[in-house]
């Protein structure tokens, strides 16, 4: 798991054309890291930010849902007989990203 750091170092990079203050970068990661859950990916999307995440348990949703700011959510089994990893994919509400929360895309 990335510490907040790093976490925000690599938002940094990533969201770089939409020119966000460190103080929305650093909120960004605080509320996109979940206990449990490992960051695959994070691009931007119509929503504002969408994360993968990976597990090998059957993810715990309560964390997404208290913090507010979900968009979508999405959970993924994989496996046939077994389930044995998960992908999740949550899309975050960011008002700071340009048309992301109108809907309008890129």
């Amino acid at each position: 798991m990335a510490t907040s750091s790093k976490l925000s170092a690599r938002l940094s990079k990533r969201l770089a054309g939409f020119k966000l203050s460190d103080a929305v970068i650093k909120e960004l990661a605080g509320r996109i890291q979940v206990d449990g859950l490992d960051i695959g990916r994070f691009h931007p999307c119509i929503y504002g930010i969408c994360v993968d995440y990976w597990t090998d348990k059957p993810p715990v949703l309560d964390p997404f849902w208290k913090r507010g700011g979900i968009a979508r959510l999405e959970v993924f089994p994989y496996g046939i007989i077994d389930w044995d990893r998960w992908h999740v994919r949550a899309g975050f509400e960011v008002p700071e990203i340009p048309n992301a929360s109108h809907g309008l895309g890129y």
